[in-house]
């Protein structure tokens, strides 16, 4: 007779990447108050604050906390600096993709251009020199980290005004946005309502592959 084992389903545990990229990157800065000159000590300290800069989630986040990411940033810059554009492309190479041109936005070409214009064996120097050269960066970590520091600064700047920086931006230019909440009613409809008291239910797309009966 054939037994049938039902085997029990493990379940794996959450790896917090925010923890393990913070860990290492302080790690990293006491390491380097022993070996200022160590190269290998720098580069691992770029690493881990840029990746832990390019996950971590600032919903929530108190000023304190906020102002604290910008540290972390401008520690990071300071820290590059020490490095050249060669260099920093052992840590984060450059993504594989060449149809920048054809779409307007940076792309392989478009970074080596930028670190070569600077020199790729010529020290960054400067953080502000490091912060235009992540600029132009195609490489889908460094982008994240510069994403989310600049959601830092908009989420500061609203604390400040009220307003983040896109929303100061367009009211700068004299155009008016439209501000939309979303509300749910009893029956579990959802809505989007505007400042002017405007409304318009939220309607799901249904997946190409559901198709009702005829």
């Amino acid at each position: 007779m054939l037994t049938l084992l039902t085997a029990t389903k493990i379940e794996r545990p959450t790896v917090d990447y925010e923890r393990i990229y913070l860990d290492g990157m302080v790690r990293g800065i006491k390491a380097k108050q022993l070996a200022p000159d160590d190269k290998t000590v720098t580069k691992r300290i770029i690493f881990y604050t840029v990746k832990y800069l390019s996950i971590i989630n600032i919903e929530g986040m108190s000023r304190e906390s906020l102002e604290g990411i910008l540290v972390f940033d401008q520690m990071l810059l300071n820290t590059i600096c020490e490095l050249t554009p060669a260099e920093l492309l052992t840590i984060f190479p450059v993504t594989k993709s060449y149809d920048g041109e054809r779409y307007e936005c940076k792309d392989y070409f478009s970074t080596m251009e930028a670190l070569q214009a600077h020199g790729l064996h010529e020290p960054i120097r400067s953080p502000e020199t490091a912060s235009d050269l992540l600029w132009d960066y195609m490489n889908t970590t460094v982008m994240m980290y510069r994403v989310h520091c600049m959601s830092v600064v908009s989420e500061l700047h609203s604390m400040e005004t009220g307003k983040g920086l896109m929303e100061q931006f367009f009211e700068d230019q004299g155009v008016k946005l439209n501000t939309f909440r979303k509300y749910e009613n009893d029956n579990g409809q959802t809505f989007m309502i505007g400042e002017d008291g405007r409304s318009f239910p939220v309607v799901k797309k249904t997946p190409r592959y559901l198709r009702p009966l005829q």
